[in-house]
């Protein structure tokens, strides 16, 4: 019984070997500066352990205490590519990056199904003010793919259950599998829609996330990028925060509203005395009388949208649920009515509802032309690319991407990292809490060494400035520098006396 309802949760077979986790850089974004990893590759038991050894010795701690300064956020964000594996893993994986504060992210290219899309709903930050605390941060890129799909019977374990007289068990563990799924994905605040969706659907089915439609449904977001950017006028954009609004307040599919003018709304007061431009409601007055916008926020993009009901004594509307977006970051939320976090449209972040604005049917791979904007914002500035080394580094290269390479070697973590000019003020300012040993500054670079004495590590950051543009170099060692061996040293000169970013480099260049 206990094999079959592995098989079963098991949602896809996963191909041979198992995740890689991997430091990607030290900074993921202007919006969450904190460190980024990423998971490649089939989910198996023991990943979880695995992620939480990773993150124990990069990090050196977990939850609350590890976000941005104490000020919130996420204390890690992990990008996830992987094609599926152990259901029980994934859960496993979603329930500690929930508890332990890790975002999670499907970037372009990427996909993330099955086992894979179970852990990505755990993505999790937190807000230590305003009664917030865990919210969810889980997002994906224009150009990913993540997908669920319902637990089946491959068919050799039917055969083998028709043959071992255990086809009742089969069903058993099926019906117990399903349960679990149902139970899972309402925890991680799926709607119930989806779920009979995924329930429903055949062994090569999946349920894919790619309209802003599947993102509302499953509490996932795009990235941040300016609302501006989301297109169409404010009557059409305020028809999709209505259709988004009314889905909530019914407990119903999101339908495709009709197109809206100014002579389809009204004009109301609403009970702070607000002009609304309201678009009127075929429910009873009572119950809703519309969905409106102030007349002063009559623009696009939109920002705060309400349902409203009518109060007959005073002639008043009064707002039922709300969607606020501001266009200048902050806090977003769509129908929050207290409670949970977790259990709500919460998010943080530049235009973090964007999606909220758009048609629901729109499929998101239309949207890759957002990628530049969202990689800006995010605090790259695309086309800048990584330093030069004129001799070959001791360390192994172990993740590069775009904007960043990652390598171990010699007991030492090193991280080339490029952005705007924020990342090397960032970190020319990052070493506060720390020992400084030794710092040199100019214009255009900095060095700086020193330990942490609070987790016995020491460290090594070059900084380059060409413009508005950045590279920096984080060389971290899991001993005190003075515990650093002769060839660690060696190895970090070597480094360090090697990095061009742009013509500008150290004294001892070579």
């Amino acid at each position: 019984m206990a094999r079959l309802l592995a098989v079963i949760l098991a949602f896809c077979a996963a191909a041979a070997g198992a995740a890689e986790i991997r430091l990607v850089s030290y900074r993921y974004s202007a919006e969450s500066p904190v460190p980024h990893l990423r998971l490649d590759g089939p989910i198996i038991k023991g990943d979880a352990e695995k992620f939480a050894r990773v993150w124990a010795d990069i990090g050196r701690c977990a939850g609350p205490a590890c976000t941005e300064a104490g000020t919130g956020g996420p204390a890690v964000v992990l990008s996830l590519n992987s094609p599926g594996g152990s259901y029980a893993e994934g859960v496993a994986l979603a329930d500690l990056f929930r508890r332990d504060i890790v975002a999670t992210v499907v970037e372009s290219g990427d996909e993330c199904l099955s086992a894979c899309a179970m852990a990505f709903l755990g993505g999790t930050a937190f807000w230590p003010t305003g009664g917030i605390g865990r919210y969810i941060d889980r997002s994906i890129e224009p150009g990913a793919r993540l997908g669920f799909h319902s637990p089946y019977f491959p068919p050799a374990v039917v055969e083998q259950a028709i043959q071992r007289g255990k086809l009742e068990a089969l069903l058993t563990g099926l019906r117990l599998s399903i349960a679990d799924i149902v139970e899972n994905l309402t925890r991680f605040n799926v709607d119930k829609l989806v779920l009979d969706r995924i329930i429903r659907m055949g062994a090569e089915e999946l349920y894919l996330v790619d309209t802003p439609a599947e993102l509302f449904a499953t509490r996932t977001r795009l990235p941040d990028f300016a609302p501006a950017r989301v297109g169409g006028d404010w009557t059409a954009q305020l028809a999709q925060v209505c259709a988004r609004l009314y889905a909530l307040h019914y407990g119903v599919a999101v339908s495709d509203p009709d197109p809206v003018g100014p002579s389809d709304l009204g004009r109301v007061t609403a009970e702070d005395g607000t002009e609304v431009y309201l678009l009127p409601s075929d429910d009873r007055p009572l119950n809703v009388s519309g969905c409106g916008v102030p007349v002063s926020g009559a623009r696009a993009p939109v920002q705060s949208v309400a349902l409203y009901r009518w109060e007959a004594v005073s002639d008043r509307h009064i707002p039922l649920l709300t969607f606020k977006n501001p266009v200048d970051g902050g806090w977003s939320s769509l129908g929050y009515r207290g409670g949970r976090a977790t259990d709500n449209f919460v998010s943080l972040g530049t235009g973090a509802l964007n999606h909220v604005l758009m048609p629901g049917g729109l499929p998101l791979d239309s949207l890759t032309g957002l990628l530049p904007e969202i990689r800006r914002e995010r605090g790259d500035l695309p086309g800048t690319s990584l330093p030069t080394h004129t001799t070959p580094w001791p360390v192994r290269l172990s993740v590069e991407t775009d904007r960043s390479r990652s390598y171990e070697g010699q007991g030492l973590r090193v991280v080339e990292r490029v952005g705007n000019r924020a990342l090397f003020d960032a970190l020319l300012a990052g070493a506060g809490g720390t020992e400084v040993g030794y710092a040199y500054t100019k214009p255009e670079k900095f060095v700086r060494t020193g330990d942490d004495r609070s987790n016995g590590s020491s460290y090594y950051w070059l900084g380059f400035l060409y413009g508005n543009r950045a590279a920096t170099v984080r060389i971290e060692a899991p001993v005190s520098s003075d515990r650093l061996t002769q060839a660690q040293k060696d190895a970090i000169s070597t480094i360090a006396c090697s990095v061009d970013f742009n013509g500008v480099h150290l004294g001892c260049y070579k």
